[in-house]
């Protein structure tokens, strides 16, 4: 049940982007919207309930998805129902305008959702889609849990952002970074249960974020269950422990963070 009202979607459609800027919004777990002066892209949007007893939603449901009047693309890293959600594409699928941009364990899912060939872009590793002015370059993802997945570089008004879905730590994020850096790194943290590693923990994001050359490193996913919830100001005890010019952004449910190109500060 939408427990916000319209609310969030009013400030996200309402706002009007400047050129050479990008807004994002925390919309719970490791959904983003993402927002250019051109185009609105749902990252991994989730506004299902709980799977208990161990996926318990501890957030808010922000918004019902039924009532997005702007959604250009929806963005899957992968398919797990968290990152892909029946419900959410289904309400998409009905705005004639969106497309669905992700990997073969998201499009198989999008197809028997009811979404048509020609509004799907399936990427494979290295793949690009264009969402008006914003690219989406799909890259390598180490998430052992799911057949494939991708992590993300998107691009628009000069400002380069990284999502990274449910991957591990491995060492093909230096090559993302010796490419030029990323502005925005939007990295999965999680508290992991005893016996298995579903989530990267805060050194790993630390890793992460220095390997990519992130100017700033937004962790997500920490919010939204309670099994895996962690204390997300952990990441920047380790920046400043560690010595590393990364500015950390907290986002909450439903914060916005607007950066503009070139941002140093």
């Amino acid at each position: 049940m939408n427990q916000w009202g319209n609310a969030l979607l009013r400030e996200i459609e309402g706002l009007r982007v400047e050129k050479g800027s990008i807004a994002i919004w925390s919309i719970g777990g490791a959904g983003i919207v993402y927002k250019s002066s051109e185009s609105t892209l749902y990252i991994d949007p989730y506004v299902g309930g709980s799977t208990p007893p161990d996926f318990m939603r501890m957030i808010a449901v922000p918004f019902d998805p039924a009532e997005v009047s702007v959604v250009d693309a929806l963005v899957s890293t992968h398919g797990h129902a968290d990152h892909c959600e029946e419900g959410t594409v289904r309400a998409f699928g009905r705005k004639g305008r969106t497309v669905f941009v992700g990997p073969r364990s998201s499009t198989e899912l999008f197809r028997k959702w009811g979404i048509s060939d020609d509004r799907i872009i399936e990427l494979e590793l290295d793949d690009r889609a264009k969402i008006g002015n914003v690219s989406i370059e799909g890259n390598p993802s180490y998430d052992p849990d799911v057949e494939t997945s991708l992590t993300y570089v998107i691009e628009a008004e000069g400002v380069r952002v990284f999502h990274s879905g449910d991957t591990k730590f491995n060492d093909e994020f230096i090559r993302i970074g010796e490419r030029g850096g990323i502005d925005i790194a939007l990295l999965t943290l999680g508290r992991n249960p005893p016996g298995h590693k579903p989530y990267m923990n805060a050194c790993d994001v630390v890793e992460v974020a220095r390997d990519l050359g992130a100017r700033m490193l937004v962790p997500i996913h920490w919010d939204i269950f309670k099994r895996t919830s962690e204390n997300p100001h952990l990441v920047s005890k380790i920046v400043s422990e560690w010595g590393l010019n990364i500015k950390v952004n907290v986002l909450r449910l439903g914060d916005r963070l607007v950066y503009k190109a070139g941002n140093t500060s």
